[in-house]
């Protein structure tokens, strides 16, 4: 379906009006001459740590608090992009008192099949493994919190929210809050144990039981079925219920839960930061999107100081790959 004009117009007129758009904009008149690129380290050795060895140091999390843990997930330990490895490096680096772990397609099962044994058959089922990478994000943010941020997301500068940013921390991306992508799942963060995680979980669970077919799974997306636009959903649903309605919808999975994850659970409204702290490159921003086809199409990093230059607001930047 076309997009309507009006919101065209509207797109259009917000990228103008985006100071980011300019700076990106000039860069983009330099960059033909200048090039600043930076070689990705070409590497076969295997991110150390796996979930079994993880998990060990996981659960002690203060629920007050956000974990020093930043997820992510891949779908091999040893073969990675360089790119991805290069821009995995400076979450390393920018946030020395963060572990960084990476877990990869079997690591998330036994996860999954550890902690949320009853959610293995909706997990199994999804016809892709993108979804699965989708869903086990909300999986490990209700378990343990911390933060998780794509493989394609470099850091610019430290980024461990603190107690007082909120319980959950979304952001949004782009100026119309009614995009249906308008609070991406790239990066997000929490507190151990949010009642928000397993609102999210209830609707991605209510998407694959309305849409039980693999090839209509396939033909929905991973976006809408547990992806950005499910993430949206539940944001905006969640917010337009009170704690006590929120309590009865998920009912049926607090009884699924363990005792220890029910007594742990704790209730708070979702912060949504501005888009320029999380999602400074704005893909539905023409100019935004013309320096992500350019990066994409050369194979190209950028040195983080461009990035840190082009956004100065921002503690990350996801170029937005679309690898899956």
């Amino acid at each position: 379906m076309a997009e309507p004009l009006s919101l065209r117009v509207k797109r259009v007129v917000h990228s103008l009006r985006d100071d980011s758009a300019w700076r990106i904009a000039r860069f983009l008149r330099h960059d033909a001459r200048d090039r600043a690129a930076v070689t990705p380290v070409v590497s076969d050795d295997p991110v150390v740590g796996s979930y079994r060895n993880d998990v060990v140091t996981l659960d002690d999390a203060d629920l007050d608090d956000f974990p020093a843990v930043i997820f992510q997930t891949w779908k091999s330990r040893s073969v990675i992009p360089g790119n991805y490895r290069h821009w995995r490096q400076t979450f390393v680096d920018t946030n020395p008192d963060c572990r960084v772990l990476l877990w990869d397609d079997a690591d998330n099962r036994a996860f999954i099949a550890d902690r949320f044994a009853w959610a293995l058959p909706v997990y199994d089922s999804y016809p892709q493994e993108i979804f699965r990478a989708d869903a086990v994000r909300f999986f490990f943010l209700l378990e343990f919190g911390g933060l998780y941020a794509d493989m394609d997301t470099e850091c610019l500068r430290p980024i461990r929210p603190s107690a007082s940013t909120g319980a959950v921390v979304l952001c949004r991306m782009g100026g119309n809050p009614d995009f249906a992508h308008a609070i991406p799942n790239a990066i997000m963060a929490s507190r151990p144990s949010q009642i928000f995680w397993l609102f999210a979980i209830h609707r991605m669970i209510e998407a694959a039981e309305r849409i039980p077919d693999a090839a209509a799974r396939i033909a929905a997306g991973p976006e809408t079925m547990t992806g950005p636009v499910l993430l949206k959903q539940a944001y905006d649903a969640f917010v337009a219920l009170d704690e006590a309605a929120v309590m009865a919808l998920l009912a049926p999975l607090l009884a699924k839960l363990t005792e220890r994850q029910r007594t742990r659970l704790r209730y708070a409204r979702p912060t949504l930061l501005d888009g320029r702290n999380w999602y400074p490159l704005d893909w539905t921003n023409m100019f935004h999107k013309r320096l992500c086809n350019r990066l994409r199409t050369d194979r190209r990093i950028l040195p983080i100081e461009v990035g840190r230059t082009l956004f100065p607001d921002a503690a990350v930047v996801t170029y937005w790959s679309h690898s899956w």
